[in-house]
């Protein structure tokens, strides 16, 4: 199923995105756990077109490249924001901002739900 209002991206982070998996047959976002000092992580991970599931939601980053997300995670991202941002000192990153997250570790990788 398209997600098309649960999961917002800025035209920054759909930019860098379309880069990213120009390659590939899209993009995967999952949740992983056990990682981190907040016992989860995001993962992105570019797919071959061969990996995508057909029961994943996605969003469409334009009409050649797709972030897809397993279904029983997509709760989890509801109300998500992605961003793609430079700070001040010029790191580039992917900012991911979940409502959902109940905490954060300080180094910012790691998040409790």
């Amino acid at each position: 199923m398209e997600l098309k209002t649960e999961i917002m991206m800025t035209d920054s982070a759909k930019t860098h995105l379309q880069k990213v998996g120009k390659d590939a047959g899209g993009l995967r976002l999952t949740i992983r756990g056990g990682k981190g000092c907040g016992g989860n992580e995001y993962d992105l991970t570019p797919l071959g077109e061969s990996e995508i599931d057909p029961t994943d939601d996605f969003v469409k980053i334009n009409d050649t490249t797709f972030l897809y997300i397993p279904a029983i995670e997509a709760l989890r991202l509801f109300g998500t924001k992605i961003d793609f941002i430079e700070d001040d000192l010029g790191n580039r990153r992917l900012e991911i901002s979940n409502p959902n997250e109940t905490g954060r570790c300080g180094c910012g990788k790691s998040v409790t739900f």
